[in-house]
């Protein structure tokens, strides 16, 4: 949610955002990413700088008091800055604001997903920053509840303070489409090019009731031609709330599909519309003295109203012998974070069938599950459909639950696996390899040969390495051989000169109880050593690698990271990275 009160398209499905009228704000860095576009959706956002709907009072964004901004950042996806009731709107103050109101949510937020910037970490990564909430930056004409004159004075101010934003690293700019591509042409090309800020393009019809053919009009033009990362029109409705629907029902039918649509209608008859509205939902806050719009609920009243649109379900980790899986806490709190009434519950069956047959797969409460061995293969015969990567790899980690007809779910619902296990292997490695890095003549060592070194296998090919592959049994890799190409390494010790040379990378999925090693001649300080255990903390491998000045990832990153993608596959929205990160780290660092 917006407190006003994330291939894909990153960051925009699902948002709530958090208003109220707030000022100035920085943050050690400028270029600030999202970390990857394979991230959906935010909820709920809050406005920071003026109202929804009303010409607002001009400010200046100074730090929110602590005991309004750690309640909001609580419960909110992301802030939006309505840079146009800053009182100084020069280039300065205006990166100031938006980085200070950056840092500003650090206090509080749980919902955070994980933002990157291109500012590297000085040992050829790139810095992570997991406490902060991304931002919709934000100018707005008078016709379209701002202040700008919608002139070519006007809107030529507004380009310049959204350029402005794009410098700041910005995740979300909104654009008033209306504007046409002679005045925003250049800052798309700009955005496109040069940053990973999403554009939004947004109309607003304040004050007037409109009809279908009309609506549909500005949903066309809200695409920009087909520039916007997604499309925000708001409309008002009859008294009493009739046609609370209109502006969601014609986005849909205009964009099919093609983007993420925000829609709803303003004041309090259009109330119910930011209940229905899935995405980049404005919300007030009960923490704030005020309320920033006509109409605006908080996020917790919009969370409740969604409950009767859609009842709780239940999640599961499907596996044998589980007793000590992460996966209920992991997912337990990130449900809990969001707000959603869902819950996730461990299913440890001695029999596939123990599970597949009953209520809990079969039923209408059936939301998806995380699946385990030994059931990833056998899972299969009971989907619908299984994803390109899952056939590749040959396991299902992921089940998730489609609405349509015909499927082999409750009512028709379709169920459809995923394999997330790579997107643990795949976003860490790629967030320590340096830019524009060139792996096509590096090399990828996996070393073991079950589900775990197929998954990084296929990490491997995709990233374009030179697989090697290695096992105290090389009869069992053969396989692998024949899935994703490469070499079959017998001794370690017997590398080619090019091979120690230009190792890259060395994953290992072999148990910590075999205390398997490195030979010390392929140590490099810039060597990426990956051990797929994630208890215990510290493996024989990872210590070898610590003390020679490695790089190293740990099992843990790997299973938070694809318990992050699970989340968002089952839920459309981004997951609070930060605290699902914390959970995992905790938990591993106690052994």
């Amino acid at each position: 949610l917006i407190c006003s009160s994330p291939t894909h398209i990153p960051l925009i499905n699902n948002l709530n955002i958090a208003s109220g009228n707030v000022g100035e704000v920085y943050d050690e860095d400028v270029f600030m990413k999202i970390h990857s576009t394979e991230r959906p959706d935010i909820n709920i956002f809050v406005n920071v700088g003026g109202e929804e709907g009303g010409e607002g009072t001009d400010y200046e964004i100074a730090f929110l008091e602590n005991e309004y901004l750690e309640e909001i950042c609580k419960d909110s996806d992301a802030l939006e800055l309505r840079v146009d009731l800053l009182s100084s709107q020069t280039r300065f103050s205006v990166l100031r604001s938006h980085q200070n109101l950056r840092l500003s949510s650090r206090t509080g937020s749980l919902r955070s997903p994980v933002v990157v910037s291109e500012v590297y970490d000085g040992d050829g990564g790139r810095r992570i920053m997991e406490d902060v909430l991304p931002v919709v930056f934000t100018v707005r004409t008078r016709n379209q509840a701002g202040t700008y004159e919608d002139d070519e004075v006007g809107i030529g101010k507004m380009v310049e303070l959204l350029e402005i934003g794009l410098r700041g690293g910005a995740e979300i700019l909104d654009v008033e489409a209306t504007w046409g591509e002679s005045a925003w042409g250049e800052l798309i090309k700009k955005a496109k090019s040069k940053s990973k800020s999403l554009i939004l393009g947004s109309h607003h019809v304040p004050h007037e009731v409109i009809g279908d053919l009309e609506a549909q009009k500005w949903a066309e033009v809200c695409e920009m031609n087909g520039e916007a990362d997604a499309i925000k029109l708001i409309l008002s409705c009859e008294e009493g709330g009739k046609g609370v629907e209109q502006a969601l029902r014609v986005c849909k039918e205009q964009v099919k599909g093609r983007v993420p649509v925000v829609a709803m209608c303003l004041g309090e008859d259009g109330s119910y519309s930011r209940v229905l509205n899935p995405r980049m939902t404005p919300v007030m806050h009960p923490a704030l003295p005020f309320v920033a719009a006509p109409g605006q609920l908080s996020a917790q009243e919009i969370m409740d109203k969604r409950k009767d649109l859609h009842p709780p379900r239940n999640y599961f980790i499907l596996g044998r012998n589980i007793p000590y899986t992460l996966s209920p806490a992991l997912h337990g709190r990130a449900i809990s974070v969001t707000g959603m009434p869902d819950q996730y519950l461990k299913a440890d069956v001695e029999t596939l069938e123990d599970f597949v047959d009953t209520e809990l797969f079969r039923g209408e409460a059936f939301g998806g599950t995380s699946v385990t061995i030994p059931y990833k293969q056998d899972i299969m015969k009971y989907l619908d459909e299984v994803k390109d990567e899952a056939t590749e790899i040959g396991a299902v980690n992921t089940v998730v639950v489609e609405e349509g007809q015909g499927g082999k779910g409750a009512g028709g619902r379709r169920l459809v696996g995923y394999n997330t296990d790579w997107v643990g292997i795949s976003n860490p490695i790629q967030q320590r390899l340096s830019k524009g890095e060139d792996v096509g003549e590096e090399y990828f060592l996996v070393a073991g040969a079950g589900g775990a070194a197929r998954a990084a296998a296929y990490v491997g090919k995709k990233f374009g390495f030179k697989l090697l592959f290695w096992n105290r049994t090389p009869g069992k890799l053969a396989d692998l051989v024949e899935s994703f190409g490469g070499e079959i390494v017998e001794s370690l010790e017997n590398l080619s000169d090019e091979q120690k040379k230009k190792l890259r990378v060395v994953y290992s999925s072999l148990p910590a109880g075999a205390e398997f090693v490195l030979p010390s001649n392929l140590l490099r300080k810039d060597l990426i050593m990956f051990d797929a255990n994630y208890k215990p903390f510290n493996t024989k491998f990872l210590l070898q690698g610590e003390k020679a000045g490695c790089v190293l990832i740990r099992g843990s990153e790997m299973f938070y990271e694809q318990g992050i993608r699970q989340f968002e596959l089952w839920f459309g929205r981004q997951a609070p990275f930060g605290e699902m990160k914390k959970l995992v780290m905790d938990s591993c660092k106690e052994e």
